[in-house]
């Protein structure tokens, strides 16, 4: 069994966080001139959301707070101050919160 590494999970969340951001940074200018980037952008603004939330919290102290924390995420509404279509934005939130539970469960 791998041990159990805070720092080196939040450190990962949070450059995933940065990622998000940095490409929804990038993607607003395209958006302009081709609107097809649009779903793009929710799904990475959806993304930023959820990484940021999760990094440096104290629930990454264990797996079993990570997971009843992520879980308890998917009830939780957002509604980011940015984005296209909320319900698309929702359905990337969703997917990227489940894919965690996923991972955290399997490891």
């Amino acid at each position: 069994m791998e041990q159990w590494d805070i720092d080196q999970i939040s450190s990962t969340f949070r450059c995933q966080a940065l990622e998000a951001e940095r490409y929804c940074n990038e993607v607003k200018y395209k958006i302009k001139s081709n609107p097809s980037y649009e779903s793009i952008y929710d799904e990475h603004i959806a993304k930023f959301h959820v990484y940021n939330y999760l990094h440096g919290k104290r629930f990454l102290s264990s797996r079993d707070q990570l997971l009843e924390e992520l879980h308890g995420m998917l009830s939780c509404e957002v509604t980011p101050y940015e984005y296209y279509d909320l319900d698309r934005f929702e359905k990337y939130r969703q997917d990227y919160i489940n894919s965690e539970i996923c991972k955290f469960k399997n490891t």
